[in-house]
């Protein structure tokens, strides 16, 4: 009897806002294990993602924008969004509506949206920083 021999192809996964530090962070780890990486950073941060420029295919352009998620997701098996909430309009929600309109349907989904994640663990924040995100962060809080 034959065995059948399936050609198998490598997950892929797509991580949008890839040029910040953990998108970086998530993309080696994605290398790392044999995955088909897009990453999708604004045009003026392709240039964060020099390093890894021969080994994902970059989609450059604003995350809310139905157009570049549709192109990044196609035959995607997972998408993974880190985006840090910068400004007022909206722009880590539409980014969540592209990805949710456009990714395939039996696609893995992960949304994290933080201000800051530390590499080493190290980092320090002055008082005044940290009373202003208390602060700020419980008149923030739709609770």
């Amino acid at each position: 009897m034959f065995a059948r021999l399936v050609a198998t192809r490598p997950m892929r996964v797509c991580i949008v806002g890839a040029s910040g530090k953990l998108g970086k962070y998530m993309i080696e780890h994605a290398l790392a294990r044999g995955y088909d990486v897009v990453g999708v950073c604004r045009e003026r941060s392709v240039a964060k993602l020099d390093r890894f420029a021969d080994r994902i295919r970059i989609v450059p352009g604003q995350t809310d924008d139905p157009a570049v998620i549709a192109d990044a997701v196609e035959g995607c098996d997972g998408v993974l969004t880190v985006l840090v909430p910068w400004g007022m309009r909206d722009y880590p929600s539409g980014t969540a509506r592209a990805v949710l309109d456009h990714a395939r349907r039996d696609a893995r989904l992960v949304f994290s949206c933080g201000w800051h994640i530390t590499l080493d663990g190290q980092d320090r924040y002055t008082r005044r920083l940290r009373a202003f995100v208390a602060v700020f962060g419980l008149l923030a809080s739709p609770t």
